[in-house]
């Protein structure tokens, strides 16, 4: 293990989960994606010292139009971004795939925030981790972007069948557990970790899903009405596989 690259890694992941953050935070209300760091309830600028990690290290906390302390879940998911980001390093060392790892949870990690947030799944954030996952694969070769066409594409068919039979089931669509965003979510997880691992990273993504679902229904912090993002669980499937491949 190279502690060197673990710390810088560390480090690295530590602002990375800051600017998740704040792009994923506009995105959900709909401002553009690089529009800056805004307060969570006026949407007032809260300064660029805000992209930096722990609110501009304590600089932009609370926001100067309407006084209100920000999320206090931001610095807990830099502190998971950072510790994903060692353990990328730890475990893959320097290489093209620990590259290719940390681009690739990017995405992932803004779909996950934005989704689980607003229940929507942008195109223009698929769009990214599709030309990244065909990108790495092009410059591994032919046979891994053919992998990575026909894992995308293989995704899209299951995926594609699962979003129909849901809406045949479904009667209310604002409880149905797959929508075409998830569709093509798959197909972004399929270019990036191709076959084998698009099977064990979508099987994981929905047993998270079932698991955790069957979690929130047993607590009573759902209902069986209540409308829950897919996406969520298909990124932090996704990311595992990306740490454990």
């Amino acid at each position: 293990m190279d502690i060197v690259l673990v710390v810088v890694l560390a480090i690295v992941g530590w602002f990375a989960g800051a600017a998740v953050w704040v792009v994923a935070h506009a995105q959900a209300a709909k401002r553009h994606p690089f529009g800056g760091p805004a307060c969570d309830a006026c949407g007032a600028p809260l300064g660029r010292l805000a992209w930096l990690p722990l609110f501009g290290f304590g600089m932009a906390r609370r926001c100067p139009a309407c006084g209100l302390s920000q999320s206090a879940l931001r610095p807990l998911f830099e502190v998971a971004v950072a510790a994903f980001f060692a353990l990328l390093a730890a475990r893959q060392g320097w290489s093209l795939d620990l590259l290719a790892a940390v681009l690739f949870s990017l995405p992932l990690l803004v779909i996950l925030l934005v989704d689980w947030w607003t229940k929507l799944i942008y195109t223009n954030v698929i769009g990214a981790g599709l030309l990244l996952g065909f990108g790495f694969s092009l410059i591994d070769g032919y046979r891994a972007l053919i992998n990575s066409l026909l894992s995308a594409t293989g995704a899209v068919l299951v995926f594609g069948l699962l979003f129909v039979l849901a809406a045949v089931v479904y009667r209310n669509v604002r409880v149905v557990p797959f929508g075409l965003g998830d569709v093509y979510l798959a197909a972004m997880i399929g270019a990036m970790v191709r076959y084998p691992a698009v099977v064990s990273a979508l099987f994981l993504g929905i047993f998270l899903a079932g698991f955790i679902l069957i979690l929130l229904l047993a607590t009573k912090r759902v209902s069986r009405r209540s409308a829950v993002p897919y996406g969520p669980f298909l990124c932090a499937g996704a990311l595992i596989t990306l740490l454990t491949n």
